[in-house]
């Protein structure tokens, strides 16, 4: 299995800035490996376990669990793709995301990217 152990540090950063609860816990949002990439998904929460996705909440969902699956996903999918991820809707209900961003190297201070070019005017 292929290791995305930084896309994967890198999807649950992103989307914890978002503000997305990407801590372990009873949020729903679930972040795991897969060998193609990052898979997000969202699954109701069952009060008796305090973790997502149990199978009898998933095999039965009514209407309105559907409805805030698809906007929970909608919103994370929209969310990586403005990070600069490749997104992908999979045939379970999960996103796979690929691709990441390039993370910017920050230059030292006082370097040629703090200086602003001014061009010159003529006044005539």
């Amino acid at each position: 299995m292929v290791d995305h152990r930084e896309l994967f540090e890198d999807v649950t950063t992103d989307l914890a800035r978002a503000g997305f609860d990407t801590g372990r816990g009873p949020s729903g949002l679930r972040i795991g490996h897969r060998p193609q990439g990052v898979v997000v998904d969202w699954r109701p929460v069952d009060p008796a376990d305090g973790a997502g996705g149990s199978d009898e909440v998933e095999r039965a969902d009514p209407p309105p669990v559907e409805g805030i699956r698809a906007a929970v996903t909608g919103a994370v999918a929209v969310v990586l793709r403005e990070s600069g991820y490749q997104v992908a809707a999979t045939g379970r209900d999960e996103l796979l995301v690929t691709a990441g961003p390039a993370r910017a190297v920050e230059a030292p201070a006082g370097s040629a990217r703090d200086e602003v070019a001014v061009p010159e005017q003529w006044w005539g």
